[in-house]
């Protein structure tokens, strides 16, 4: 990146440098969490479209500042205080170095000029201990060689001073737009190495699933998947046994909705010849098919109370016993349970047992629904098409330009099952190309809906109109990029100081407005 020399008028000049001691002082501030609407609620049918999923809060970064001029010190600190980042300032090369070999960040703001070092000489010990976190360095006006130099050793951009606040921000933001992708990468990667490939999505909300599947792989505890009907759970389950190291033991489920209450405990604990009416011979159960496997327990939230004590005596025990039996059998298994409902709030109403709900979380992963990482419909649609044109052995499919905006309208409250029933059924109607006459009436009819909100009233003045849409763009931008300003201008193609004086305009409130207006 080429060199950058910051002259404005709105540039913030820092007061004469005042040089702290030469001990390394440090400070962390983080923002308060700001809450959207409190009615804010999931769409309850197919045509609240995805924007009226629950509040969302934009992830905040960790930025450290390396700066000894404690006033300087004090404005780059707010600057990223009011983007709603973690803001740690270090006035040393020493506390910089240690800091990191400690703690992640994800960006570091590094002035060159320190009392106890030249900042040059911090940067390749910074890139060998953290070489993923983008350096942004700072030094004084007219420097081009030491700029060129920080470059040259690996920073990811520099500013002179005095700074010009508004284009740093946009220039931390566009460093962690570029760390955000390159985790995003990453993950990806793991995934198809590590046998997370049936799993599809590239949304920042999907890919903390990924990286939290990673990190429970390697463990042995229990996993609690918690998540609506349709999004995945059991696809999340799978990914997880094939990455951990029972992946060469079987992986046996048992839905505990589907199976009648008198059936269950046969069913997952075996029966002795003789147990009961009709058992004419020994059976084992899924606990013992398991055994060196995973057990994975879906819609645990469903069992009956009476069973939820057997499985939390199994569990803590390692042992069974089969009905009719008395004798132990000592079983081996890892146990995944995944639920549609909310378990805290069965467990307040004496719905399910306190005990087995702490047995059951030593993991706890929440897999958002499909309204909840709408970014990832390209990329599922296309998948299941590739499916299911392969399935129905079609030499071509596709959808029409028409059909995906039927498609993008839609609120999908039955999460990716519901899609990828409706591609499969959409080409099975089609002729090769599907048109929205081949979708169920309930897309076509919020896509209708929504194009008729959509059309301007003609009795209205047109300024008023235009600053309508207008005004809906913005909240769209702001939505898609999780109230991150820097993003939300670019996705509108306008400078920030373009868009910051929009929302003034408009009186919106970016963190309220992502989880309120829609």
């Amino acid at each position: 990146m080429g060199v950058r020399r910051r002259l404005s008028s709105s540039s913030c000049h820092a007061p004469r440098r005042r040089r702290r001691s030469s001990r390394d002082e440090t400070s962390c501030v983080k923002p308060e969490a700001r809450h959207g609407c409190a009615g804010a609620r999931p769409s309850d049918g197919g045509c609240g479209g995805p924007y009226r999923g629950p509040p969302r809060r934009s992830m905040s970064a960790r930025i450290l500042i390396v700066e000894d001029d404690q006033e300087l010190a004090f404005v780059l600190r707010e600057a990223m205080l009011r983007k709603e980042h973690q803001a740690e300032v270090v006035t040393g090369i020493a506390a910089l170095l240690e800091r990191i070999r400690g703690s992640s960040y994800d960006v570091i703001l590094l002035d060159l000029k320190l009392t106890d070092g030249d900042g040059l000489d911090a940067i390749r010990p910074c890139r060998e201990l953290a070489p993923d976190i983008p350096i942004i360095a700072m030094t004084g006006f007219g420097v081009r060689q030491t700029a060129t130099e920080a470059l040259r050793r690996g920073a990811y951009d520099f500013f002179t001073k005095p700074l010009n606040m508004v284009e740093l921000e946009v220039v931390v933001a566009r460093a962690l737009e570029r760390r955000r992708l390159q985790q995003q990468v990453a993950a990806l990667q793991a995934a198809q190495t590590a046998g997370l490939e049936g799993l599809v999505g590239r949304s920042d909300a999907f890919v903390r699933v990924l990286h939290a599947v990673q990190r429970v792989a390697r463990t042995d505890v229990s996993v609690l998947i918690e998540g609506e009907s349709g999004t995945g759970k059991d696809l999340l389950a799978q990914a997880i046994h094939r990455t951990s190291v029972r992946k060469d033991g079987p992986l046996v489920a048992v839905n505990c909705a589907a199976i009648p209450e008198g059936l269950l405990e046969s069913e997952l604990f075996g029966h002795e010849r003789g147990a009961f009416t009709g058992a004419i011979r020994t059976r084992s159960g899924r606990f013992e098919a398991a055994n060196g496997g995973t057990l994975f327990l879906d819609e645990i939230g469903d069992m009956p109370l009476a069973m939820q004590a057997k499985i939390l005596r199994a569990l803590e025990e390692r042992k069974i016993e089969r009905v009719g039996g008395n004798r132990s059998i000592d079983v081996d298994v890892r146990v995944i349970a995944a639920t549609n409902r909310n378990l805290d709030k069965l467990v307040a109403a004496g719905q399910f047992r306190l005990d087995l709900f702490y047995r059951l979380q030593g993991v706890r992963l929440q897999i958002p629904a499909l309204r909840e990482r709408i970014e990832d419909l390209p990329e599922l649609i296309s998948t299941f098409v590739e499916r299911a044109r392969q399935h129905l052995s079609r030499a071509t499919a596709s959808i029409s330009a028409e059909a995906l905006r039927c498609l993008w309208a839609y609120g999908w409250p039955g999460n990716i099952r519901e899609l990828q029933h409706v591609i499969e059924g959409a080409l099975l109607l089609s002729d090769g190309t599907v048109l929205p006459e081949h979708l169920p009436p309930q897309i076509r009819r919020c896509a209708t809906e929504h194009a008729a909100e959509a059309t301007a009233d003609v009795s209205r003045p047109l300024d008023e109109a235009l600053g309508d849409v207008e005004r809906r763009l913005i909240l769209e931008a702001l939505r898609r990029s999780n109230g991150v300003q820097a993003r939300a201008a670019k996705l509108l193609g306008v400078s920030e100081q373009s868009l910051w004086y929009r929302i003034k305009k408009y009186k919106l409130e970016p963190r309220r407005s992502v989880s309120a207006e829609w």
